[in-house]
């Protein structure tokens, strides 16, 4: 009796030391793929120059979001505008892929079917269905133009769609814009309660001035996005924070009567415009950019200009606040060496 009990004694140890090895490498495993930052890129227009399925893998870009998937009916039905080869040639190089999906930004149809509990029923099923037909890791929900009426209604939707998609391990993200008293743009969003149902809220810091904007000015100032980040860790956990961040600026144009209209640059277009129009840009640092204008026809044209330098400032803010990565809009809008320094702020 004595020796079988000691049998069974050595062998539930070593089964138990088993489990315990098994246990702390799963969690060495979880530790080394959590102390990665993310590193996302939009790809919502794909040309040949800018095919992530085609060029280079870009070095430390470890998660890409094409712009597939489009909740485009009353009753929930979703657009479906996946690229086998494009997604095949993806994974090859090693990337996640997280879906981008969006409502056409058509608040009266996105306030039908968040009222409607077979719509949104549909709408997790398609999701779930691609997520399994195509091996897709995550998505990535663009939701804007929301009644601000529609808010609860709104996390509610997340908080069911995310419950679902847990279900196969599958990543959800959600963007929000930074927070301000616009109504359907920003008040729409329950901050605090996204932020405790889904894995990861992007936070698009930029846009401060936006296209229709009615004054002139930066698309993300440095204190801008600073205060956005401080604003938003008050209310979610910092490690599910992801800072997005822009790859384009934009070209003021005002006239004598006030009147102010613009339209995107690409880094590469402001390098180009600056060395044409103004040899003697500033820096400005509250703003963390140079600046540059110039007089042109009786109108006077102004850039407030995001380029490695910004970026890098940008950047360094997911280590002080400790977010999980950063996502840039978008590719194709950048200059070359915009990644790299990406890569090492993040691992530094």
């Amino acid at each position: 009796m004595h020796s079988y009990k000691k049998i069974i004694y050595i062998t539930l140890g070593i089964y138990m030391m088993m489990i315990s090895m098994c246990f702390a490498s799963q969690i060495d495993n979880l530790s080394k793929e959590s102390s990665e930052k993310i590193n996302l890129v939009w790809q919502p227009v794909i040309d040949e120059d800018n095919d992530l399925s085609k060029i280079d893998k870009i070095q430390g870009v470890n998660v890409v979001s094409p712009s597939w998937f489009v909740i485009d009916s009353d009753q929930g039905h979703i657009q479906n505008k996946t690229n086998i080869n494009y997604l095949r040639d993806i994974k090859t190089k090693g990337y996640k892929i997280w879906p981008l999906i969006h409502n056409n930004f058509d608040a009266e149809m996105t306030h039908k079917w968040l009222n409607d509990e077979k719509a949104k029923d549909y709408i997790i099923r398609q999701l779930i269905f691609y997520a399994h037909r195509y091996d897709i890791e995550g998505y990535n929900f663009d939701l804007e133009n929301i009644y601000d009426e529609d808010k609860d209604k709104l996390t509610q939707f997340m908080q069911e769609v995310t419950e679902a998609l847990h279900q196969d391990n599958i990543v959800v993200s959600m963007d929000i814009t930074v927070s301000s008293e616009m109504q359907n743009w920003s008040k729409c969003y329950d901050r605090k309660a996204l932020g405790e149902c889904v894995d990861y809220l992007i936070l698009m810091a930029y846009d401060e001035h936006g296209r229709l904007s009615e004054t002139s000015g930066s698309v993300a100032s440095l204190n801008w996005v600073e205060n956005g980040i401080v604003d938003l860790v008050e209310q979610v956990p910092s490690e599910k924070i992801i800072l997005g961040i822009p790859l384009y600026m934009r070209l003021w144009e005002e006239d004598y009567q006030g009147n102010v209209s613009a339209k995107k640059l690409t880094m590469e277009e402001a390098n180009k415009l600056m060395k044409e129009k103004d040899k003697y840009p500033i820096w400005l640092k509250n703003e963390g950019q140079i600046y540059f204008a110039y007089r042109e026809n009786g109108k006077i044209y102004r850039v407030w200009k995001e380029d490695v330098n910004s970026l890098r400032l940008k950047v360094d803010l997911v280590k002080k606040y400790k977010l999980a990565g950063v996502a840039s809009w978008r590719k194709g809008f950048e200059t070359k060496d915009i990644w790299p320094m990406i890569n090492k702020r993040l691992q530094k």
